[in-house]
């Protein structure tokens, strides 16, 4: 999986619109995310009816990365419904919890959700991707309680898009000790602090 595909799709769509849902078609995601066939074999509209039932297709009638696009918008909505545990002063802190929220609670299914990356990363879905991770991006930032608008929006999104990827990808590749995603997701926060501290400094100059 290459970042530099990765964010470059999440960059090219930063406001995604809404996707959507109902119940019916949450509790299929998670019955089909929750089969050990998801994590371990490539997404197919044969693989879904096998995982959950004949006539499962029909909530998902564009395929396989409108149900992988679906299971990481679940995902998203689950993070903000934390939204109130993401407690600290600094927002930075609760971007933090916000991100380790959603891959701990994601978890027992990272298999799977390698399986979903890797459907959209088929260069087909390249518009699918983008909205799939623009969304996350917004949805973290909105579950820290940011309201930035204008300029300061779409460059806190740009960052964050690509801290939340390179973390996303570690931990689908590497993830299987939480404290070293924790560790991997400090780092980059640190990278992104300093580089953040320098720019102010030198427009502080400038001006």
């Amino acid at each position: 999986m290459n970042l530099s595909v990765l964010l470059a799709a999440a960059t090219s769509s930063l406001v995604p619109p809404d996707l959507p849902h109902s119940p019916q078609s949450d509790a299929l995601l998670r019955r089909f995310l929750a089969d050990p066939r998801a994590g371990s074999q490539p997404w197919t509209i044969t693989l879904l009816k096998q995982c959950v039932d004949e006539n499962a297709d029909i909530l998902f009638p564009d395929g396989m990365a409108q149900v992988a696009e679906a299971c990481f918008d679940m995902l998203d909505r689950e993070m903000l419904a934390a939204t109130n545990s993401f407690r600290s002063r600094k927002i930075s802190r609760r971007v933090r919890a916000a991100i380790m929220f959603r891959l701990e609670h994601a978890a027992p299914h990272r298999a799977a959700i390698r399986q979903a990356l890797a459907t959209l990363l088929v260069p087909t879905h390249g518009r699918i991707l983008a909205r799939t991770l623009g969304r996350s991006v917004n949805a973290i930032w909105q579950a820290a309680g940011d309201t930035s608008t204008g300029f300061t929006y779409v460059t806190k999104r740009i960052t964050l898009s690509g801290v939340y990827i390179s973390t996303l990808l570690f931990w689908l590749t590497r993830g299987g000790n939480p404290a070293s995603v924790e560790a991997f997701l400090d780092r980059r926060l640190a990278e992104v602090g300093r580089i953040t501290r320098l720019r102010n400094r030198l427009t502080g100059r400038i001006a």
